[in-house]
Formats: structure tokens, C-alpha cells, sequence
């Protein structure tokens, strides 16, 4: 595994923080949308067509199907699109899109955000705390080029295939040792994006706790507190899959 610490060219291409709360009216999901106006001046509405038809949950699918479809909620987006806010009838998430600049400011930022959240379409309970990054690996193919020089969980090709070039879909879940939290790691390379020099893979790691907390003046910082500790999972997950070779292309 590498070393824990952060990389002066991150990887990250996407970094989101979802908060899942109690239902609460669009009435007031929207007086929220239009609180933040000014630092996400485009907004579209967001909508679930299994609201309008009444799917269950298992068959709920966020495609928008036009007329059909239920509006649950707004995306914001900042000007210059790297910061996307998706707010609905039972929670937020805060994602930042490219140009990462590391946890602290990106923490700071959704916690002020929810702050306001909380004041304003007041929910009664958090239900859930997620933490999801997704990070677009390039890796560089040599005449030696072995998965395993960059890749501490790269699978294995069956006897009699060659280990080098293929191409794979992995999803891991994996246990944390703290009750109601999981990771959720998938790694996957893309065919299509692969060039005589370079393999694209993608890592992604979805760490959640589903503790039931209720919404009161002292949330913001219990949520301060499962961040870190959702941080922290997501950084150990991460770089125990990774090489300290791959860890210092990024360095």
C-alpha cells in the first residue's frame, strides 16, 4: 500500500458529500435553492418519474422522463460549474467537480451550506452521512507493464492468459470495523479510453454511516465529527489499494 497523505496532482476528477434527511416540503427545499442563488446561480429542477408513477424504492430511478416525472428538489450549480449542490425533498449533496483543492475547504463548505439547509427546510432527523470520490487513474505501459506494480487488489487473469492489458470491473464491500458504516470501493478500467501509452482506470470509494441523528442546534458538529471519520475510511481504502509507484506519478 502507499503511504497516506495528499498529492500535489490528485487524481480526483468528482468529490461528493451526501446528507440524507427526513422528508421535508419542496416549499422549502426551494426558499433554500433561492437562499444560495448567488453562489449558484443555475438552477433546473430535479425530478424522480417514480414519484409521479409510485414505484417503490427497489425500482426508483432518477432518469427524468418529462411530463411524467415528479419534481423532488433543484440542482445549483456554481459559474464556473465546479461546484454542483443537488438539493431535494429528503436530502442534499455538495459535489466538486474538477479542480479539487483538498478535504479542509471542501468540508468547510458543505457544512456551511448545510447549516443553512437545516435553518431553513428545518428537517427533522439526519438519516444518513456519505462520502463518495472518484478518481481517474492513468496508468503507463511499459514492455514490462504488470497490474500488480500499481495495484495492490488488481485481479488475477486465469492460467495460460497473459496478466498485462485486460480489462476489468471489480466492486469490493468492505467491512470498517464501526457499526452502520460501509465502504463500497469499484475499480474499472476503460477500453475505449486507452491509448499505446496509458490504460485509464477509475477508482471509486462510497464510504456511508446510516446512524439515525436527530436535526438539532449540535448536528453541524456531530457531522464535522462523521466526516472526519468518513474521511479518514475513504484515505485508508484508497491508498491500500494503490502502490507507492503509483502514488508517486501523482506526488
Amino acid at each position: 500500500m502507499a503511504t497516506i497523505r495528499p498529492l500535489a496532482h490528485s487524481p480526483i476528477r468528482e468529490a461528493i458529500i451526501e446528507i440524507r434527511s427526513a422528508r421535508c416540503p419542496l416549499s422549502r427545499v426551494t426558499e433554500w435553492r433561492d437562499s444560495i442563488a448567488a453562489d449558484f446561480p443555475r438552477s433546473q429542477p430535479f425530478r424522480l418519474a417514480s414519484e409521479a408513477l409510485g414505484l417503490p424504492d427497489e425500482r426508483r430511478t432518477r432518469l427524468d422522463f418529462g411530463s411524467v416525472a415528479a419534481q423532488v428538489g433543484w440542482r445549483c450549480e456554481s459559474a464556473d460549474g465546479h461546484d454542483v449542490v443537488l438539493v431535494w425533498t429528503d436530502g442534499l449533496s455538495v459535489a466538486r467537480v474538477g479542480d479539487y483543492q483538498g478535504w479542509d475547504p471542501f468540508a468547510a463548505r458543505c457544512l456551511a451550506l448545510f447549516e443553512t439547509y437545516r435553518r431553513v427546510v428545518a428537517p427533522a432527523e439526519i438519516e444518513r452521512v456519505g462520502l463518495r470520490y472518484v478518481n481517474d487513474i492513468r496508468l503507463p505501459i511499459t514492455p514490462s507493464f504488470d497490474f500488480d506494480d500499481y495495484l495492490t487488489t488488481a485481479p488475477r487473469t486465469p492460467k495460460g492468459f497473459p496478466q498485462a492489458y485486460f480489462d476489468f470491473l471489480m466492486h469490493l464491500r468492505l467491512p470498517t470495523g464501526i457499526d452502520d458504516t460501509t465502504v463500497d470501493v469499484m475499480q474499472a478500467t476503460d477500453a475505449k479510453g486507452r491509448s499505446a501509452s496509458e490504460i485509464p482506470l477509475i477508482i471509486d470509494v462510497d464510504v456511508g454511516n446510516n446512524r439515525l441523528q436527530v436535526a438539532d442546534e449540535r448536528i453541524a458538529e456531530r457531522l464535522r465529527e462523521a466526516l472526519q471519520q468518513l474521511h479518514e475510511i475513504k484515505n485508508r481504502a484508497f491508498f491500500g489499494m494503490i502502490t507507492e509507484r503509483l502514488a508517486e506519478t501523482y506526488q
